[in-house]
Parts: C-alpha cells; sequence; structure tokens
C-alpha cells in the first residue's frame, strides 16, 4: 500500500479530498466484504499463531531430548571405562591381600606388571595411546612440554634428549603431554 506524502500545510482535511466519505453514504455491502475479508485475516493469524506455538513446542522438546541424550552419552561411556576398570581393582585387591612376608619381591613385581599390562589394555580399548617421544625425535608443542634444556652433543637443538614423563592422547586430542628435555646449543659455541 502506497502512502501519501501529507504537506505540512495539509493538516486540515479538505473538502474534495477523495478519501473522504460521508457516513451517510458507505454501502453495507462493502461493509460486509470487509468484515468477511477480516474475520478471514483473524483467522489467518490464529492458524498462524497456532502453527507457531506447535513449532516453538516441538523445538523445545528437541532441546530437552537433546540435552537428555548428551547426559545418557556421557553416563554410557563412564560406564563403559568403569566396567574395564573393575577387573583392575578386583586385581588390586588381591595383590595387596598377598602376605608381604610369604612374597619375593620378584612376586610383586610380577603382580604389578599384570596389573599394569591390564591397565594399558583397557586404555588401549578407549583409544588411549602413550605419547613417549625418543631421543632425537622433533619437539610437537601439542603433544609435548619442554620442562628443561640440556647441552648434547649427538643431538640437535630443539629436539628431544630424553622423556621426563610419559603423555597419553586419545587420537588427536592430547590428555596429558610427554615431559621432555630438549637439547640446546653446547655452551662453547
Amino acid at each position: 500500500m502506497k502512502m501519501k506524502k501529507k504537506d505540512k500545510k495539509q493538516d486540515a482535511p479538505v473538502e474534495n479530498d477523495p478519501e473522504i466519505v460521508d457516513p451517510g453514504e458507505v454501502d453495507p455491502e462493502a461493509i460486509l466484504e470487509h468484515e468477511d475479508a477480516l474475520a478471514e485475516l483473524e483467522q489467518q493469524v490464529g492458524e498462524w499463531q497456532a502453527k507457531y506455538q506447535r513449532a516453538l513446542a516441538d523445538y523445545q522438546n528437541y532441546q530437552r531430548r537433546a540435552i537428555a541424550n548428551e547426559a545418557e552419552a556421557r553416563r554410557q561411556g563412564s560406564v563403559a571405562v568403569i566396567n574395564g576398570l573393575l577387573g583392575l581393582a578386583d586385581n588390586v585387591d588381591r595383590a595387596l591381600q598377598v602376605d608381604p612376608e610369604q612374597a619375593t619381591v620378584d612376586q610383586i613385581r610380577q603382580g604389578v606388571s599384570v596389573i599394569r599390562d591390564e591397565l594399558m589394555q583397557i586404555m588401549a580399548a578407549h583409544a588411549v595411546t602413550r605419547v613417549e617421544p625418543a631421543e632425537g625425535d622433533e619437539f610437537d608443542p601439542e603433544r609435548h612440554e619442554a620442562l628443561l634444556q640440556t647441552p648434547h652433543p649427538d643431538v640437535e637443538p630443539g629436539r628431544v634428549v630424553m622423556t621426563l614423563q610419559i603423555g597419553y592422547a586419545m587420537g588427536d586430542r592430547t590428555l596429558r603431554p610427554a615431559k621432555v628435555s630438549l637439547a640446546r646449543e653446547p655452551e662453547g659455541d
């Protein structure tokens, strides 16, 4: 609908203005047509409001389901890890029940080794890998944490000299970086 620009001088109605209608000249059929059109528009507005409310309710239900599904997925992930650790906990309990006066150092070391191997199997089942750079490996700040620098004649400066603590990763995500010592330039150069 085009809007007419009104001049500031034209604030008062003009007698010959075609938009001004004498109330006695209004056609009752035109009023009925306008009322019918208005009723139809009101019905359409009601339908659109109902559709909007249904869509909003569907979206809110979707959000609630998504939050519940995420919580359930986390719980299932935790259950899977804990179930894997239960056997390990049993083996630790058995090791603690051994009479220290009857067990030899070799038996204790062998028992601890079995427990460690079982732990490594559980971690591997969850795609956890060790980050253990070898001497001379390139330093990767995403997977390694440099704690100190050591002069080393056989290793290029900035490369790993020694792993001080093994790191762990799950796929591309570093869970704990490997703590390393890096080679530096020898002091005499």
